[in-house]
C-alpha cells in the first residue's frame, strides 16, 4: 500500500478537521501486514491503554517494530522535531518560526552527525538501521497520515539514521548553562561585579549533595565577584528555555519489604501534547525491555528494565557547555578569527532559509575551532562560539543506549556508560542480585574556572578545554550503607570532590524532602514509592511560616502598628497552614503571591533597568538568578542579613508589605472572596502542541484539557510555574514509574496524557485522570499475559515469506 496524501479533510467547527477525520487518521492496531524490510515475524500487542508491547525474532526486527510502532503514534511529533533541529519550520508555518530556525541553524547540529554514525559499533548500526527501516515501512503503508500533515500540507520524508542522532541532540540542546553565562555577564556590565555578586548566592549550606547519599554540603560561597569581572565583552543576546528538573530514587534490599531494590521517580518538563516520552516494550532473544523511549530514537536511553536491571536518570546539571568571545578581522572580504597571535580562517558556509509565503532568507553560518557561532556577527568584530560535549564528534552515546539493553546486571550497566557522552544525567539502578546504586554519566570537561561563570576570550588560549574527567573518577556509589541513592537536580559533590561539575544546580529542597522520607522508609513496597511522588510538603513555606508566626508575636508589642485585617487573615492562614501544596486550599496561591511579591520587591532596586527583563519570565538565565535567590531568602531574614534591604529598612517592615500587597492584589484580581479560590483552579497543567503554538486556533481541536495540579516548584511531586505568565504549571512530571526487581510485573507507570499523538484517539489522553490522582498503570512485562489481555494485534511479517 501507498500512504495517502493526507487524512480525510471533513470539515468541522470554523473549518477544522470533524472528529470523524480525526478518528480516520488513527492508524490500524489489528491485522497483519507485510512489509519491506523486516526478516522475520513481529508482533505488536497493545494493551489497554494503547502502550505497544512489540516481540520479533531478532533484535533488527524488534528495533523494526519498535519504530514501526512510534510512527504509528508520533510520526508527527518526531517529524517536527527533525525539522526544528534542522531550522526548517518556518517553510511550514511561516515568519513566525523565523527567529527560531535561525538559532537552530547556528547550532549547525548535523554537522559532526556522519562520524557519529562511523562510530556506531555492528549493534548499534543494527539498532538504528531497524528503527528506520520500521519508520518507513509505516509511511510506506499507512491507509492515512496523523492529521498535522493534512492541517500543513506536508508530507513526511524518509526517516534516517541520522535523524535519531538528531532528534537526540534536539531534545537537549536547551538544557545547558551557556544562556545563564550569557545572563550573568549582562548582569555584571550593567551592574559591576559587586552588585551582581549578591544576585548569586551559592548553594544553601546544609542541603544534601548525591554522593555520598546523606551526606550535606558544606562547600565556601562561590567566589563569584572575581571570575565575573574579568574576561567582559559586549554582550546583547539572549535564550529563552525553561529549566528542566527531576526526581529519581532507589531503595535497597534492606529498606524494602520484598529484601530486593525498589525504584521510582518522575522526569520534570514542560507539558508537550503530545508527550515528550513514549511508553513501549520491545523484545528478542537478545533483550526484553519495557520503558519511555524518546520518539524518533531507538532504545530507552532514560527509564526503563529488562530482565535483570533497571535504569533512571536525572538531569545533573552539569556545566558543559562554554561560550567564546571570538574575535575577526574581514580584511580582503574573507573572515578571519584571532587564536593567539594568529588569524586563521574562519569556516563559513551560506544556507538558504525557506519561508513560507514569503522570500528565502540567506544566512550564513560559521565556525571557529570552539565550535559554531551562535551570536553576533563577525563582521562587526566580535561575536560568540558556542563549546558543547554533544557536538563534538564522534559522540558515541548511542552505543550505550544499545549496550544498556542486554545488560545482564549492576556492573554491565554500569560498563556500557563508559560511551556516555551527554547530557550529563544522575544515573540510578538496580538489578535482580540486589546491587543498587549511583553514577554520574557522560563527559565533564576540564577547564580554567573562569569558563563556569561568562562567556571567556576566546582568543588567548588560556581557556581551552584540557581534557574530561576520566570515567573513573566520575562520582559513583554501589551499595551505600544508608541503604537508598536519589537526586533530584541538587549538587551532586561536596567541596572536596577534585572536578567542576556545575555551578547552575536546583535548590535542594525536593532533595531534603526525599531524604527525609527516605530516612524513614522500612519495609517499602511499590505503594510506598507512589506515596512519595504524591508528596506536596513545601519547606519553604514551613521556614516561612515560622517567620510569618515571629511576626505576628511583634505585630501585638508595645508600639505595634495599627492592625490592618486583611493583614492579619493573610498572616492567620500562612501561619497555621501546613505547608502542604495541596489542590484544595488557597494558602498555596497567597503564599506564591507573598514570595514572589517580596522578591520582585526587593529586586526590582538593585537590577535597575533589567528588572523589567529578569522579571519576564523570558530569559532563562534571569529565571535561574531569581530562584537562586528566593532560595535564600529565608535563611537571610532569619539570620538578619540585610544584603536586599534598602539601608534603614528591617525585615519585619518589609514582610509585612509584601504580604498586604500580595493580598490586595489577589483581591483585585479574585474578588472580596479570593479566600475561596483553590490552588488546583489556578494552576493546571496545560499541555501544548506545537502547531497550536504558531497556529492558537488549532488549540481546541490539538491540545488536551487541561489537568488540575497540585504542588509546585520545590515540591517532590513538581508542578512549576513561571510567575510573569500566570499561575499555570509549565513544569511538571512528564512520566511517573515505579521499578520493581522483586517482580518485574509490579512495576508501574504513567504519563500526564496518552501513549498515543493522534488527537482522535481513544488514548491519547486517557492516562489523566490517573494521573491527575496520583496513581500509576500496570507496566505490563510478562508475555503471557500480555498476549492474553492484548485488547490489539497487529502481525508484520517480510514481503519474502
Amino acid at each position: 500500500m501507498t500512504a495517502s496524501t493526507s487524512p480525510p479533510r471533513a470539515a468541522g467547527r470554523a473549518g477544522l478537521p470533524s472528529r470523524a477525520a480525526l478518528r480516520a487518521a488513527v492508524p490500524r492496531a489489528n491485522g497483519t501486514l507485510r512489509l519491506e524490510g523486516l526478516q522475520g515475524r513481529v508482533a505488536i500487542h497493545r494493551d489497554s491503554e494503547g502502550i505497544p508491547h512489540v516481540r520479533a525474532d531478532s533484535a533488527r526486527d524488534a528495533f523494526f517494530g519498535q519504530g514501526f510502532a512510534t510512527a504509528q503514534d508520533r510520526l508527527w511529533q518526531m517529524d517536527f522535531d527533525r525539522l526544528r533541529a534542522e531550522g526548517r519550520v518556518s517553510a511550514l508555518l511561516g515568519s513566525a518560526a523565523v527567529a527560531a530556525d535561525v538559532q537552530m541553524l547556528r547550532f549547525q547540529l548535523r554537522a559532526g552527525l556522519e562520524d557519529d554514525l562511523t562510530a556506531c559499533t555492528p549493534d548499534t548500526h543494527t539498532m538504528l538501521e531497524g528503527y528506520a527501516a520500521g519508520v518507513n515501512a509505516f509511511i510506506g503503508s499507512a491507509r492515512a497520515l496523523p492529521i498535522e500533515y493534512a492541517l500543513t500540507g506536508r508530507q513526511p520524508a524518509p526517516w534516517t539514521p541520522a535523524d535519531a542522532l538528531l532528534v537526540f541532540r534536539v531534545r537537549h540542546i536547551l538544557m545547558g548553562t551557556w544562556d545563564l553565562k550569557l545572563w550573568r555577564a549582562r548582569l555584571v556590565a550593567r551592574l559591576g561585579a559587586e552588585r551582581a555578586a549578591a544576585l548569586l548566592p551559592d548553594y544553601p549550606a546544609g542541603l544534601p549533595v548525591s554522593v555520598p547519599p546523606g551526606k550535606t554540603y558544606r562547600g565556601p560561597l562561590a567566589e563569584a565577584l572575581e571570575a565575573l569581572a574579568r574576561g567582559l565583552a559586549p554582550l546583547t543576546f539572549l535564550r529563552e528555555p525553561v529549566d528542566q528538573g527531576s526526581n529519581n530514587w532507589v531503595l535497597g534490599g534492606t529498606r524494602s519489604a520484598s529484601g530486593q531494590p525498589l525504584m521510582a521517580g518522575d522526569p520534570h518538563r514542560a507539558p508537550d501534547a503530545p508527550n515528550v516520552y513514549y511508553q513501549n516494550h520491545i523484545a528478542c532473544p537478545d533483550f526484553d525491555v519495557v520503558g519511555f523511549s524518546f520518539p524518533g530514537v531507538p532504545g530507552f536511553p532514560h527509564f526503563g528494565h529488562n530482565a535483570h536491571v533497571a535504569w533512571s536518570i536525572t538531569h545533573a546539571m552539569a556545566d558543559t557547555q562554554d561560550l567564546f568571545v571570538e574575535q575577526f578581522t574581514g580584511g580582503h572580504g574573507a573572515l578571519s578569527y584571532r587564536y593567539h597571535e594568529e588569524w586563521r580562517p574562519l569556516a563559513v558556509v551560506a544556507h538558504r532559509l525557506e519561508v513560507k509565503d514569503e522570500a528565502p532568507r540567506e544566512i550564513s553560518l560559521y565556525r571557529t575551532h570552539h565550535g559554531p557561532l551562535i551570536a553576533g556577527d563577525p563582521w562587526q568584530g566580535v561575536a560568540l562560539s558556542f563549546r558543547f560535549t554533544a557536538l563534538l564528534a564522534p559522540n558515541r552515546t548511542l552505543n550505550a543506549v544499545r549496550d544498556m539493553l542486554g545488560a545482564a546486571d549492576a556492573d554491565a550497566l554500569e560498563a556500557a556508560m563508559r560511551n556516555w557522552v551527554d547530557p550529563v544525567n544522575n544515573l540510578l539502578y538496580c538489578d535482580t542480585r540486589g546491587n543498587f546504586g549511583y553514577r554520574t554519566r557522560g563527559l565533564l570537561p576540564v577547564r580554567h574556572r573562569d569558563n563556569r561563570w561568562i562567556p571567556v576570550p576566546g582568543w588567548d588560549g588560556a581557556h581551552e578545554w584540557e581534557g574530561f574527567v576520566p570515567f573513573e573518577e566520575m562520582p559513583a556509589a554501589r551499595n551505600p550503607a544508608c541503604g537508598y541513592a536519589f537526586s533530584a537536580n541538587h549538587r551532586i559533590a561536596d567541596a572536596d570532590y577534585p572536578h567542576y561539575i556545575g555551578w547552575d544546580v536546583a535548590p535542594g529542597f525536593r532533595a531534603a524532602r526525599l531524604q527525609a522520607l527516605l530516612d524513614a522508609l522500612q519495609a517499602a513496597t511499590p505503594r510506598d514509592m507512589l506515596t512519595m511522588q504524591r508528596d506536596v510538603l513545601s519547606l519553604p513555606a514551613l521556614a516561612f511560616g515560622d517567620l510569618l508566626a515571629q511576626l505576628r508575636v511583634e505585630q501585638v508589642g508595645p508600639g505595634a502598628a495599627p492592625p490592618d485585617p486583611e493583614l492579619e487573615q493573610a498572616l492567620e492562614l500562612l501561619t497555621t497552614w501546613n505547608g502542604l501544596v495541596a489542590g484544595n486550599h488557597v494558602a498555596p496561591l497567597l503564599f506564591h503571591a507573598f514570595r514572589g511579591t517580596l522578591l520582585r520587591t526587593l529586586l526590582e532596586p538593585l537590577l535597575g533597568e533589567l528588572a523589567g527583563t529578569a522579571f519576564s519570565g523570558l530569559e532563562r538565565g534571569a529565571d535561574a538568578m531569581l530562584r537562586r535567590v528566593q532560595a535564600h531568602l529565608h535563611a537571610w531574614i532569619a539570620a538578619d542579613d540585610r544584603r536586599l534591604l534598602p539601608p534603614g529598612t528591617a525585615w519585619p517592615a518589609a514582610l509585612r508589605q509584601a504580604l498586604a500587597a500580595a493580598a490586595r492584589t489577589l483581591r483585585r484580581t479574585y474578588g472580596p472572596d479570593w479566600r475561596q479560590v483553590a490552588w488546583r483552579d489556578v494552576h493546571p497543567c496545560r499541555p501544548s502542541h506545537p502547531l497550536a503554538v504558531y497556529r492558537p486556533e488549532l488549540g481546541p481541536l490539538l491540545n488536551p484539557p487541561p489537568v488540575p495540579m497540585a504542588g509546585d516548584g520545590d515540591t517532590v511531586q513538581a508542578a512549576g510555574f513561571v510567575a510573569a505568565q500566570g499561575w499555570h504549571a509549565q513544569l511538571v512530571s512528564v512520566a511517573r514509574y515505579v521499578f520493581d526487581p522483586a517482580d518485574w510485573d509490579c512495576s508501574s507507570w504513567v504519563v500526564p496524557g496518552g501513549a498515543s499523538g493522534h488527537p482522535g484517539s481513544v488514548h491519547f489522553a486517557d492516562q489523566a485522570p490517573v494521573y491527575e490522582a496520583g496513581e500509576t498503570l500496570p507496566m505490563r512485562y510478562d508475555w503471557d499475559r500480555i498476549v492474553q489481555n492484548a485488547t490489539a494485534t497487529l502481525t508484520l511479517k517480510s514481503l519474502a515469506g
